[in-house]
């Protein structure tokens, strides 16, 4: 009997894929996606191939485990910039002193890690099914090259599918005495603090105003969160240098 080799494929990567950590060997698809890591005499080779293209690496180890999980949407296709502009689709107006909440998405973008005994882990592969450009923010001489990304404004936590979005919880806080408008939020990926858990892949910030034409934004951790599971850090894995976390909004809202 001849098995056709799409049905064999599909029938090879049957296991229900989630964030988080896999022994190897691996045979893992999601959306279209397919990744494996085999052994190959005394190492391994990983690779990655279907819908988003194909790479593969050759590790020099005769066994690791796999972390899959959301890294800071600011990597692809290029390192280009360590900042996230996102674009509101309706202007916000906050009266003078008030503090509210609001919730935007982000885009997905995924990091393959292998362990590296204490090392902890290195990260090997990235990818994304979102949609990913960039952008200008502030003047053509000398603004800043922002990965960007357009949202809708949400009251309450929006329905996200995590191998494509996520939601920030965005808490803004307007410190001046008028009313302020907000469209945009910037972001700075060194202070990014990304949990996942099931379906929902999240973030929470703060947006201070201290001024019509000033805001400084800033990540921070989601305490008390059940379930939830904290992202490695990408910038932090590959031991790159933190030069701060907040980021400051000076050219417009």
């Amino acid at each position: 009997m001849v098995i056709n080799d799409k049905i064999l494929l599909l029938y090879y990567f049957t296991e229900i894929i989630m964030f988080g950590l896999y022994g190897s060997p691996v045979n893992m698809e999601i959306e279209g996606v397919f990744l494996s890591m085999e052994a190959h005499d005394d190492s391994l080779i990983y690779r990655r191939w279907g819908s988003l293209g194909s790479t593969e690496r050759l590790l020099l180890q005769e066994s690791c485990s796999i972390l899959l999980n959301p890294v800071e949407p600011v990597n692809m296709p290029k390192r280009l910039t360590h900042f996230l502009l996102v674009n509101f689709k309706k202007t916000l107006i906050l009266e003078p002193g008030a503090s509210k909440k609001v919730y935007n998405t982000f885009p997905v973008v995924l990091g393959v890690f292998v362990s590296q005994g204490k090392e902890g882990f290195e990260v090997i592969d990235i990818f994304s099914f979102s949609r990913l450009k960039y952008t200008l923010y502030g003047a053509p001489s000398n603004g800043t090259i922002c990965k960007y990304w357009e949202s809708d404004v949400f009251l309450s936590p929006p329905d996200t599918d995590p191998w494509y979005t996520g939601y920030i919880e965005l808490k803004i806080v307007n410190d001046t005495e008028h009313l302020v408008e907000v469209s945009k939020s910037l972001f700075n990926a060194y202070g990014m603090k990304i949990y996942y858990e099931g379906n929902k892949v999240v973030m929470k910030a703060v947006m201070k105003i201290p001024s019509r034409k000033l805001a400084e934004t800033e990540f921070v951790h989601c305490p008390g969160k059940a379930g939830f599971k904290k992202a490695t850090e990408l910038y932090v894995s590959s031991k790159l240098r933190v030069i701060g976390s907040r980021c400051i909004m000076e050219y417009e809202l």
